[in-house]
């Protein structure tokens, strides 16, 4: 493992649990405006972990929150809106549709010493709450055109901003959660949140809080110890702070949410469903267990599909899961495919095949340059339909859906003529962005060229990352088949949503 991974899994504090997990598939809960390493939070005794088909060559970066797949015209109209869409450095955390329709615009800031934390946006639902906010500054962020070069000259390098919502801190003790940012220029830095709040009980009205400051500052601590409380005026003398009134009331015609509150064979509750503009979710549980593998053997592999009325496999989209070390857990699952109108949901519990010593992983592999590709996957329960391939500088793009019910995200496998992998950079030398496009169900894995050396010291992209270059090694894409799972129809769980 280089330096950089191990430095990410590291500020995890993730405690030991006897799962197969790519280390590359980790990436540490940090927001910062710059660069932060969070203290460490003794007092949760909670772990995440993410689901995967197969072992990623690239680090995987964890989340939903996906590069803005709009169409100009899309864009130009929520970015009239919400100014964190006026650049392609945006991601599109969801419909973007409906991001348009409901959203409030706030405009809150605080200045000091040169520093202006902005509170632009905020959208919520039953599901969610985003929001949008830009720091400036009138000192440059990072040196020359690097921003992974902070400017020692900036104090707030080491400064991280959190969001509470309703008295609560928005990223810790559940799942489904996504951040992301991207800096304007050097003197400006643009982000988003998007905070899962399905499993809590919201009030329509209801307040969402910035605050911003050194990780090590009183204020900081106590957010992270959730003792909100104990915040003094003292403590918020040296931090920023923006706080705006939300109500989410705008989006309730729209909004189904049902207590559904059946259990699942495998030893999950299927807790209430959630379908609203901003996504679809089911909320899951799970009791404490006596068993050495706890919330894995409940959740991890033996999760569920989903289908509706019409026996249309719905997507339950890839998310890191949140529980105790006991077993027990609430989790929220998004998935595609659905809207206030479906009138039924059936859910099948999902089993693996019984085997003898090591499971064999499988890939089935194509050539690229005819789409579309079909890759059967999961015991013939669905396939992976590849529609397309692009190149750039240092980035491959493959855009895809799911036809049926596949296993969470598809494991590709890129590799050239010889069969040796062909992602930007080698194993270990890029970074892996799974895109969800919520307007037309599909998918994008991009591999984006991301090297360090052994020193933790970024490699410069040359002309062997360059997109001729990509394009003339990349021949073959494989994706791991799945095949050792079973849908148990027997016992599957079939909800009335009218």
């Amino acid at each position: 493992m280089n330096k950089r991974l191990k430095r990410l899994t590291d500020e995890m504090h993730i405690p030991a649990v006897d799962l197969k997990i790519d280390s590359g598939a980790v990436k540490a809960r940090v927001h910062s405006v710059i660069n932060a390493n969070p203290p460490e939070r003794k007092q949760y005794m909670r772990y995440r972990i993410l689901k995967t088909a197969a072992i990623a060559a690239c680090a995987a970066v964890i989340g939903i929150s996906t590069a803005l797949a709009a169409s100009p015209e899309g864009r130009d109209a929520i970015s009239s809106i919400i100014s964190y869409f006026q650049s392609e450095k945006a991601t599109e955390m969801t419909s973007l549709e409906e991001l348009a329709k409901y959203n409030e615009e706030i405009g809150v800031s605080m200045t000091k010493n040169g520093t202006t934390l902005t509170l632009d946006n905020v959208a919520a639902d039953d599901n969610f709450v985003h929001v949008f906010y830009t720091v400036t500054s009138d000192k440059p962020f990072y040196r020359g055109d690097d921003p992974l070069a902070p400017n020692a000259a900036v104090e707030e390098n080491n400064w991280n901003i959190e969001c509470v919502i309703d008295g609560s801190l928005a990223m810790y003790h559940k799942n489904n959660n996504s951040e992301d940012g991207y800096f304007v220029d050097p003197y400006t830095y643009k982000a988003a949140g998007k905070y899962n709040i399905s499993v809590n009980e919201i009030p329509e009205q209801f307040k969402v809080e910035l605050y911003m400051g050194s990780y090590d500052s009183a204020a900081m601590l106590k957010l992270y110890k959730e003792e909100i409380d104990e915040i003094t005026d003292e403590d918020m003398a040296v931090i920023w702070y923006v706080s705006a009134d939300v109500d989410k009331s705008a989006v309730e015609v729209e909004t189904l949410a049902k207590d559904i509150n059946v259990p699942l064979s495998t030893g999950v509750n299927i807790d209430k469903v959630i379908l609203s503009p901003f996504g679809n979710q089911l909320v899951v549980s799970t009791e404490p267990s006596d068993s050495d593998d706890g919330l894995a053997s409940k959740l991890l592999y033996n999760g569920f599909a989903l289908y509706d009325e019409n026996d249309t496999s719905l997507d339950i989209l890839n998310t890191g899961l949140s529980g105790s070390v006991d077993g027990s857990s609430i989790n929220s699952f998004e998935f595609l495919k659905a809207n206030i109108n479906t009138k039924q949901l059936k859910i099948v519990p999902l089993k693996l095949k019984p085997h003898d010593g090591d499971r064999q992983v499988n890939v089935i592999e194509r050539k690229i340059g005819q789409y579309p590709i079909r890759y059967e996957m999961s015991s013939g329960y669905g396939s992976v339909v590849v529609t397309d391939v692009r190149f750039s500088d240092g980035v491959i793009a493959i855009d895809y859906y799911k036809d049926g019910f596949v296993l969470y995200d598809p494991g590709f496998d890129l590799m050239n003529d010889a069969g040796k992998n062909a992602e930007p950079g080698g194993k270990l030398g890029c970074v892996l962005y799974t895109d969800v496009h919520h307007e037309t169900n599909s998918y994008t894995a991009r591999y984006v060229y991301d090297a360090f050396d052994e020193d933790g010291n970024r490699i410069p992209a040359d002309e062997s990352v360059s997109a001729d270059a990509l394009r003339a090694n990349f021949t073959t894409l494989g994706v791991y088949d799945n095949n050792d799972i079973t849908l148990d129809f027997e016992n599957a769980v079939i909800v009335d949503l009218k």
